[in-house]
């Protein structure tokens, strides 16, 4: 197994974010859509420990990856492990996610976490087993069991006038 360098964390940053992948051609050692962005310098079996990855749109953080580790499992697929992530929304509110363990596909843009997650933010906190989550629509379930708790008051400041 190698261990990559710091170095390489600016190619993992596009990667882990859903950045579009090269179209294959060109070099023999060029990355084809639906597989890791990060391939001409941390091949399968490369593995990265202690990882923070922030994702920017419009000049703005709107998250940030940090994980234990991460593996290239192969051209398609990545394991993470101990992940911690935090998406910002417009509004400045955040939503943190915790995992124990991940596996993403550039393929077919799924994401799937084994053992306890957990999901919070200032509107509700939920707790379960698995997360699957898909990158493309942006759209996750929780798996169970599941304990869920919601927070009124953060739901009633949004129509309160200053």
């Amino acid at each position: 197994m190698r261990v990559a360098s710091l170095f390489c964390l600016l190619t993992l940053a596009a990667a882990a974010w859903g950045a579009d992948a090269a179209d294959g051609a060109g070099s023999a050692d060029a990355v084809g859509k639906g597989e890791f962005p990060g391939l001409q310098l941390l091949p399968p079996g490369s593995v990265v420990e202690d990882i923070t990855l922030p994702r920017y749109e419009n000049h703005r953080v709107t998250a940030l990856l940090q994980a234990k580790r991460l593996c290239i499992l192969s051209r398609q697929e990545i394991e993470l492990q101990g992940i911690r992530a935090s998406l910002f929304n417009e509004d400045g509110t955040a939503t943190e996610i915790r995992a124990e363990a991940a596996r993403y596909n550039f393929t077919t843009k799924h994401a799937a976490s084994a053992g306890a997650v957990e999901v919070r933010d200032a509107r509700f906190s939920a707790c379960g087993s698995q997360l699957r989550f898909d990158t493309e629509s942006k759209r996750g379930i929780l798996l169970g069991p599941v304990r869920t708790s919601l927070s009124t008051s953060a739901f009633s400041r949004k129509g309160k006038k200053n």
